[in-house]
């Protein structure tokens, strides 16, 4: 997956369920969270700003990948996550290895 990546079909593309797994993957690892803890942030992240729950779990994993590169069809999917998940992402640049 590159970095400007953009999923054509958000609920049923060949890479959603991948996507939707690297997500949880995510906030299992910035959280220390169970995958069915993981799976409700995001779901409930994606019902709080009226999101579909692929474009929400796309703009977390775009936000993980730190390319601060912001596409213009998923903006708003990418500033919902940036105000859910990005202080996750400050505290964990800060934190020593």
């Amino acid at each position: 997956m590159t970095a400007n990546w953009v999923p054509t079909q958000m609920s049923c593309g060949p890479n959603s369920g991948r996507i939707l797994d690297t997500a949880r993957g995510i906030l299992i690892g910035l959280r220390r969270c169970t995958s069915e803890t993981a799976f409700e942030e995001l779901f409930s992240a994606a019902q709080r700003h009226k999101v579909p729950l692929f474009a929400m779990a796309w703009a977390l994993v775009h936000l993980a990948d730190d390319s601060g590169k912001p596409t213009p069809s998923f903006m708003e999917a990418q500033s919902a996550a940036r105000r859910e998940w990005g202080e996750l992402f400050a505290e964990s640049a800060m934190a020593p290895c």
